[in-house]
């Protein structure tokens, strides 16, 4: 049945990544848990939030308004600093520290946790090699699952060479990149096939679909239209001419 198929694709593709984070979690207890989901502040208690600078061309500029102009540079920071933000305006964020000014919003990432959790918020920059750099690619990883790629890259290259989480995340990118890749590449085959009418094709690019929430999403969209579109066909068959 179409609905069984359906139900095993979309099982498929969220399974592996549930299990991946929980296991990675279990290894790793000092990550914050905000990069397996995200929450709100509630009566159970609340959300600790830092922002880093994870820009693809850093080091990001901090403007004295929030607008990109010749005039109005005051600063730049490296990549992996935490910023203090306290406004949102038009896709740019006001920062009180580590001084005070405006940066593009889509060059940084953010991060909440429990304040419960092991490291209660404490800035990346205030946390030991060890604890840093599981931060780091922690943050990193969730953001590479959202469909940030560059934004990812960017923060897991900011890990120190010191850090014991260096060579796994040199690792990390270069698999990131090809994986990406070949999710894109499979994503656009099956978008074609679609456009074409070609629902088995459409779902054959299930296997061995990469690990990426982001373009599983995506992929799943079109197998869903795929399946429906196949289901329609049988249940409406064309009528032999006479």
């Amino acid at each position: 049945m179409w609905w069984r198929a359906t139900f095993w694709i979309l099982a498929s593709f969220s399974l592996p990544i549930a299990l991946t984070i929980w296991v990675y979690a279990m290894e790793h207890p000092v990550i914050p848990r905000a990069w397996l989901f995200r929450r709100h502040p509630s009566s159970a208690g609340q959300v600790n939030c830092q922002t880093l600078i994870a820009d693809p061309q850093p080091p990001l500029n901090i403007r004295s308004s929030p607008v990109v102009a010749s005039d109005n540079k005051i600063a730049s920071l490296p990549n992996g600093t935490t910023l203090a933000v306290v406004d949102e305006q038009n896709g740019w964020l006001r920062i009180n520290s580590p001084l005070q000014g405006w940066v593009y919003k889509e060059l940084t990432v953010t991060s909440c946790a429990p304040t419960a959790t092991a490291l209660k918020g404490t800035p990346t920059s205030s946390l030991s090699p060890v604890e840093q750099g599981h931060q780091l690619l922690a943050i990193a990883t969730e953001q590479y699952q959202s469909g940030r790629l560059e934004g990812a890259i960017a923060l897991a290259q900011t890990i120190s060479p010191q850090s014991p989480t260096y060579s796994s995340a040199q690792l990390l990118v270069q698999q990131w990149q090809q994986d990406w890749h070949t999710a894109e590449a499979k994503y656009y085959i099956a978008q074609k096939a679609l456009r074409d009418q070609r629902w088995r094709d459409v779902m054959e690019q299930v296997a061995g679909y990469p690990d990426i929430r982001y373009w599983r999403e995506k992929l799943t969209a079109l197998v869903q239209q795929a399946i429906a579109q196949e289901q329609k066909i049988s249940q409406n068959p064309v009528a032999p001419r006479r």
